[in-house]
């Protein structure tokens, strides 16, 4: 009889491992432009459309501004009964919203300070019994380089005579990601190209953006006839950034003596194969892992 009892629960306890399931959720930032937003939910029908062992339901949430957000993806998973969420930030670097926003949001870490700007940004929080590991960002990884190095060589026509700008608005409180990303991207580049001049450095967006972008130009409009500039980001353009600028400041590229062509892409859509790729295999790394 003991034996019996022993056997059957046996079979009820590996009937409930076979029937453990797992979640992957993507998460980006998320923008109020539906223009932003696009590009990285058109990465959920990818991930669908793949076959990705150990994996069960696929998933793509946005941080903020727009749903899906994340406590509403999460409840997804709740009702496709799944036991684990592989969450996967889609940032650049870690920085504040990968390492203290998103776990604050999901419960997976308690930090006053983060719980009392989400409460004021009227963020949702999370509520589950489910198991959440959260992976990490696109930092671990080569897509950054093999990105930026596509949408150069896609604006390059004269090596000889052209420069490369690389920007990036990077995390002061993480620097030491930022001077990683920008080193390893200026390295790959100088690497697999004829261009000799690859300058970077981070700068800020919006207003400030001419005053930290023009003595780069100079600098390389010394050496250089032709400048590609190419901006490290998910989704914004230095194309838009120079647009924007010249709205408020028409001149700010008046005495650069060299032919400036700023990106129109940023990582996404242009490299989305890249991308989804790199969750792929990042996924699986983390599925072989559980074993």
């Amino acid at each position: 009889m003991i034996r019996k009892s022993i056997m059957a629960l046996a079979m009820i306890l590996s009937v409930g491992i076979v029937q453990a399931k797992k979640a992957l959720v993507v998460v980006a930032h998320g923008a109020p432009s539906a223009a932003w937003n696009k590009p990285v939910l058109a990465i959920e029908p990818m991930l669908q459309s793949i076959d990705m062992p150990g994996i069960d339901y696929k998933r793509v949430a946005l941080m903020e501004f727009t749903s899906p957000n994340i406590p509403e993806v999460i409840a997804d998973c709740e009702r496709e009964h799944i036991d684990t969420v592989f969450v996967l930030p889609l940032f650049i670097a870690p920085s504040s919203h990968s390492e203290d926003d998103i776990p604050n949001i999901l419960g997976q870490k308690y930090t006053p300070s983060t719980l009392k700007e989400l409460a004021a940004e009227n963020a949702p929080l999370v509520k589950t019994n489910m198991r959440i590991i959260v992976g990490p960002t696109l930092y671990e990884g080569d897509v950054i380089e093999k990105s930026m190095l596509r949408e150069i060589k896609n604006m390059s026509k004269d090596p000889a005579n052209e420069a490369v700008l690389l920007l990036a608005h990077g995390d002061p409180e993480r620097i030491g990601f930022w001077k990683s990303t920008m080193k390893r991207t200026t390295d790959y580049v100088k690497k697999n190209t004829s261009i000799n001049y690859v300058d970077q450095n981070l700068i800020a967006m919006g207003y400030y953006f001419a005053n930290d972008v023009k003595p780069l130009l100079e600098r390389a409009a010394k050496e250089k006839k032709r400048i590609l500039v190419q901006g490290i980001y998910l989704m914004s353009s230095v194309s838009s950034m120079d647009k924007a600028t010249k709205k408020e400041k028409p001149d700010y590229l008046k005495g650069i003596k060299a032919d400036v062509v700023y990106s129109t892409a940023g990582i996404l859509p242009g490299s989305t194969d890249l991308v989804v790729d790199w969750i792929k295999n990042t996924t699986a790394a983390w599925v072989s892992s559980l074993k």
